[in-house]
């Protein structure tokens, strides 16, 4: 009989809120996906960009290569037995409209993850001014306005057994229509997702 192989841990995804975090949970689920999320209170509460250098420093999870490896115990190891696959991504999804233009410029020219040993895995994934916006340009049809829109969420991207029936984003094709909009990148993560599964 043929051995299995590990399904190793391919990305671990810091969300900004629970919008971002309902996404991940969908392709997590959609794609069979070995994928760690990374939230504050389940998203019920946001992390913010000013927020993430104390998250990379002070969270046991990510602030040292040891205690990462040590948490994480399924990530692949390439050559030499404390090199981490180059495969493997550290996503972080962020709205951009709640921190100030320089905090902003560092975060996606990934300078204020300078030094920090997770440096070469992270992606800064960003949605200017919000999520919202993106998706309206993208294609995505809500039915309720303002913050109301956040609850759709579910509903658009099902996790719930009773949204399932509901007609499901294709994700290359939500990538594809993502790739044609400025103010995001976050196609990126999601042919990442598409690609890896």
């Amino acid at each position: 009989m043929a051995k299995r192989k590990p399904n190793y841990l391919k990305c671990i995804v810091i969300v900004h809120g629970k919008s971002e975090k309902q996404i991940c949970d969908y392709i997590k689920s959609k794609l069979r996906f070995q994928m760690e999320i990374i939230s504050k209170d389940k998203g019920q509460k946001s992390i913010q960009i000013n927020g993430l250098q104390t998250l990379f420093n002070k969270d046991k999870r990510l602030s040292t290569y040891n205690e990462f490896i040590t948490y994480f115990s399924n990530i692949e190891f390439e050559g030499k037995k404390n090199k981490i696959a180059s495969y493997f991504k550290i996503f972080i999804i962020m709205d951009t409209d709640d921190c100030l233009d320089e905090q902003r410029e560092k975060y996606i020219s990934k300078k204020l993850f300078k030094g920090h040993w997770a440096y070469d895995y992270i992606v800064p994934i960003f949605n200017s001014p919000e999520l919202e916006s993106i998706m309206i340009k993208a294609g995505i049809k809500f039915e309720k306005k303002g913050d109301e829109r956040k609850k759709e969420y579910i509903r658009i991207f099902p996790t719930d057994k009773k949204y399932m029936k509901n007609e499901s984003i294709e994700l290359a094709s939500f990538a594809k229509d993502l790739t044609a909009i400025e103010g995001t990148n976050m196609e990126i993560f999601i042919n990442y997702c598409v690609q890896k599964s």
